[in-house]
């Protein structure tokens, strides 16, 4: 349904006063317009009386019959808010309508996950049906043989009157439809109450006998309303009792989820109303049911006049759930430094004395606070790991909720500090679940020491329910400094906030594979890498991935993982459904890789020399200088991952600030740098500098060889090739790819298959300016480019073996095993061992020593400081804006009417299939 003919019918628009435009959209049919009223109305639950339905539908009890089967039949909440009309009017009471829910449900043989969580969730309040009673009634009702016209009879199943539910003093009591037969099963003190209800309408819970209203709710005779003004305020401590199926996507269900993630106690719910731009009513409803499932409290319901007219029956009420947890684990419970030591030897927290801040104090904590944003993958380690049984329904709550506010941090860090320490003894994923939740406790203690009233933990994925705008106008009004986790998953978009500052991604398009690609163009290092645009299809090895072993494969909008290159076919058909980046990540094994944190400051006098020494050579690595240019290293957080592909990383000379698209040809003009391929590959080799074309210059023929290895010139005596080969040259292996042009090459000269007239007349004339020193410095060159490309795959020299021979393998082995960080040779074209993989942004919970180091600096580093946050937005802005522009670069051929990327809810995806090699981003030829 249209935007805008939904907000017309919700503000009551009648046809005669729609605009003109909406009219056009309807077609200019009245009863278009009419049908879209009633299927709104029935959708969205509105009420008969004071709404556009109530002109169109003539019977108000049919219209509500109408809005019940259609809430049964898509599983949807009891509606509550029109308990009275339905309760009443119609005698359907919450326990009715999900006995019948159940029942279908039952019948359908459909599965317990069916049910959306919120309704599940009160199924449970009401019948007392979770999953694991539902499966004992589902095999009860399989073994049950008896049918009642053809359907299997389950009704005798289900429970015949409702749980004892939790009911609090504040709630009101409503009397429903009570007939004449009903009477006969009350006993006096009931029948008064019903008559006190009949003659003076609803009244207060706790002014009543309590086992008089029990009894009375569960004989359907009464109902409770849960009322909620624009003055309360709510806390949502927690969670107890939410079942985690599934999300309807109904437009309350939708309502929840975005009241979760942006409610907390010290705003009110006309406020917070105001704040997402949604009708008070809307959200007095939705506070309403969290307090009647108990996922929420209103704060102060109750005046002390109110608890001196209280009954005495409600002393002797069971204690419930919700009050009980409160009791075991306060949400200002103030840890002890005693028991705040983590006696973890592998892991240990920064600071492990909880903080003398606001948040740990009995103070008001009202005001801006600090936002700790993280994704999914973190509660998913927090409720797989088993770590602590309290630490599950934190888990829940930070997952269903979206959010776990300050209030309810204490209990949160109370279960993290029972993880036991024998947990840190577990390998794999066991012992990636322990790191994360200690380094989350030392990283929230961290945070809490800032000068802020306090700190909240937030999903992402919850606060892009919200639109743009909204999320911006919750932030600026609940936040004054957002703190991301890092990596994020690449899944999420990141949060675009430049007020307040964000120290984190600057931008959504930061968190996906053109960053990477965007990272190696400014530097001009990088692993050989190859961007495939969705729909590709590749037939054999790249060349640029000769001599690899591994490679690192990752899908858009997924996390990457290491192949063996013999499965690279494999990735066809990951292509068809989304763009693959395959990256270069190994010789004889996977790469190592060394992670070092930004931004950088002085170093603890507690590390060692050794530690020092190996971080300061990775400071000074050729890619960090260029990076520091563009991105911000010293104003934001994060951190950069350096890996040893086993192939030196020579960078690029001459980069340049803009890709150009456009495929090589290998037709070398005049003013080109000439270049000569090894083995099939791109990798050219720079003979003397620029040569440049001299049409008049004569020369005598020369020829260089060298063992199994050599050039010749002979423009004199050499018959011109065929026009074919002079076009385009030949592969030394032509089997071997499959976009390689298939000609003979006997007569083909010289050995390694390349023919080219315009290489060997470059070639001829800068030889001739080469004296002899020249002439080895030129080979020196060249044996290490060779090199570098003579990797073997699997034990297998590739393309031929003839064309490396001259290069023993332990020469190559002793090499690639080279841990040295920084070569120390004089020639600045010698290249890095190390070379740049990946850079993220936020505080990384998978880190001991990156994480210490990253919380150390924003508490007392100065990263909170007004100057450095104004430095941040500012630079986060201008790499915002580089992005984008590279992002448009590799999107659009020149001449192409070329327009700057515009940021929108997804980031764009590649339009052509994109290669790094040799220190440069151009567009792949196939080969």
């Amino acid at each position: 349904m249209n935007t805008e003919i939904e907000e017309n019918i919700r503000k009551n628009v009648p046809w005669s006063q729609l605009p003109a435009h909406i009219k056009q959209i309807l077609n200019n049919s009245v009863k278009e317009y009419e049908r879209y009223v009633v299927s709104f109305s029935i959708k969205n639950q509105l009420r008969y009386r004071g709404n556009l339905v109530r002109h169109i539908v003539r019977d108000e009890k049919r219209y509500y019959e109408r809005i019940v089967a259609y809430s049964k039949e898509r599983l949807m909440l009891f509606p509550y808010h029109l308990a009275d009309m339905v309760v009443k009017g119609l005698r359907i009471t919450p326990f009715n309508y999900y006995i019948s829910v159940v029942e279908k449900l039952m019948q359908a043989e459909k599965s317990y996950d069916t049910l959306p969580n919120f309704t599940a969730a009160d199924c449970l309040r009401l019948l007392g049906i979770g999953r694991n009673e539902y499966i004992e009634l589902m095999n009860k009702s399989r073994s049950n043989r008896g049918r009642l016209f053809g359907k299997k009879n389950v009704r005798g199943l289900l429970p015949k009157v409702p749980c004892d539910i939790h009911i609090e003093p504040w709630w009101r009591v409503e009397v429903g439809l009570v007939l004449e037969e009903d009477i006969k099963l009350v006993n006096e003190e009931e029948l008064a109450v019903i008559d006190k209800l009949i003659d003076l309408g609803s009244q207060t819970a706790g002014e009543l006998n309590y086992q008089i209203v029990l009894s009375l709710y569960k004989k359907g005779l009464i109902y409770l309303d849960v009322p909620i003004t624009a003055v309360d305020c709510i806390q949502v401590p927690p969670l107890q009792g939410f079942v985690m199926n599934r999300v309807l996507g109904d437009y309350f269900e939708t309502l929840l989820y975005k009241i979760f993630v942006s409610i907390d106690e010290h705003t009110t719910v006309g406020e917070l109303a105001g704040v997402l731009q949604v009708d008070t009513e809307l959200v007095k409803q939705a506070v309403s049911l969290y307090c009647r499932l108990q996922f929420a409290r209103k704060l102060d319901p109750e005046t002390e006049k109110d608890r001196a007219r209280r009954h005495l029956s409600w002393t002797a009420a069971p204690i419930q759930e919700l009050s009980r947890s409160i009791e075991e684990t306060p949400l200002t419970l103030t840890l002890s430094k005693e028991n705040d030591i983590h006696s973890s030897q592998d892991i240990q927290s920064p600071q492990s004395d909880v903080p003398d801040s606001p948040a740990n104090t009995t103070l008001t904590r009202k005001g801006h606070r600090v936002a700790f944003l993280f994704d999914s993958t973190l509660t998913a380690f927090l409720m797989m790991g088993n770590l602590s049984p309290g630490l599950k329904k934190h888990a829940v709550t930070m997952f269903e909720v979206g959010k776990l506010c300050d209030e309810s941090l204490d209990s949160f860090l109370s279960e993290l500090e029972k993880v036991s320490v024998l947990d840190a003894e577990g390998e794999g994923e066991a012992r990636r679940f322990f790191d994360h939740a200690v380094i989350l406790r030392s990283t929230i203690l961290a945070l809490r020491k800032l000068p802020r009233p306090g700190l909240d933990l937030v999903r992402l994925e919850s606060l892009h329910s919200l639109d743009e705008a909204t999320c911006s106008r919750l932030l600026q009004k609940k936040y004054n400094l957002l703190v991301s986790m890092a990596p994020l998953s690449r899944e999420v978009r990141p949060v675009v906030s430049l007020n307040p500052p964000h120290l984190g991604p600057a931008v959504p398009e930061v968190n996906s594979l053109w960053f990477k690609l965007f990272l190696y163009h400014i530097t001009g290092y990088g692993p050989p890498s190859l961007l495939l645009v969705k729909g590709t299809e590749i037939k054999q090895l790249p060349r640029m991935f000769l001599g690899y072993s591994r490679l690192l494969v990752t899908t858009w909008l997924h996390e990457p993982a290491v192949i063996p290159v013999s499965n690279i076919l494999h990735v066809n058909a990951a292509a068809q459904y989304s763009p693959i980046l395959i990256q270069a990540y190994g010789v004889h094994q996977p790469a190592e890789t060394y992670i070092i944190p930004f931004p950088f400051r002085p170093d603890t006098p507690s590390r060692s020399f050794c530690e020092i020494q190996t971080d300061l050579q990775f400071r000074n690595h050729p890619a960090v200088k260029f990076l520091s240019s563009i991105v911000d290293l010293e104003h934001n957080c994060g951190y950069l991952t350096f890996a040893s592909i086993g192939v030196l990383d020579f960078g690029c000379a001459s980069k340049e600030p803009t890709v150009k698209l456009g495929r090589n040809h290998r037709h070398i003009n005049a003013g080109d740098a000439f270049a000569v391929g090894i083995n099939g590959g791109d990798s050219p080799i720079s003979v003397a500098g620029v040569a440049r074309q001299n049409e008049t210059n004569k020369t005598e023929p020369l020829s260089i060889t060298n063992e199994n290895f050599s050039f010749t010139s002979a423009k004199a005596t050499r018959p011109p090739p065929p026009d074919d080969v002079d076009r385009q040259l030949q592969s030394p292996d032509e089997s071997h790819f499959a976009l390689t042009p298939v000609s003979s090459s006997q007569c083909s000269s010289p050995a390694n298959g390349f023919t080219s007239k315009e290489c060997s007349e470059l070639l001829q004339q800068e030889l001739d300016e080469l004296d002899q020193k020249d002439v080895s410095v030129a080979k020196e060159a060249m044996e290490d480019s060779v090199m570098r490309h003579a990797i073997s795959i699997d034990g297998l020299m590739s393309p031929t073996d003839e064309n490396i021979s001259m290069f023993t393998r332990s020469r190559l082995e002793e090499d690639n095993k080279s841990k040295t960080t920084k070569q120390t040779k004089s020639d600045d074209n010698y290249g890095e061992v190390w070379t740049l993989l990946d850079c993220h942004f936020g505080i990384p919970l998978f880190d001991v020593n990156a994480n210490t180091k990253i919380c150390d600096t924003i508490v007392t580093g100065g990263l909170t400081d007004s100057n450095s946050l104004e430095n941040l937005v500012e630079s986060s802005r201008k790499l915002g804006s580089a992005l984008l522009d590279f992002i448009s670069q590799c999107q659009y051929y020149a001449g192409e009417n070329m327009e700057i990327m515009k940021r929108g809810r997804l980031v764009p995806l590649p339009r052509y299939n994109l290669v790094f090699d040799n220190g440069k981003v151009s567009e792949w030829s196939g080969k």
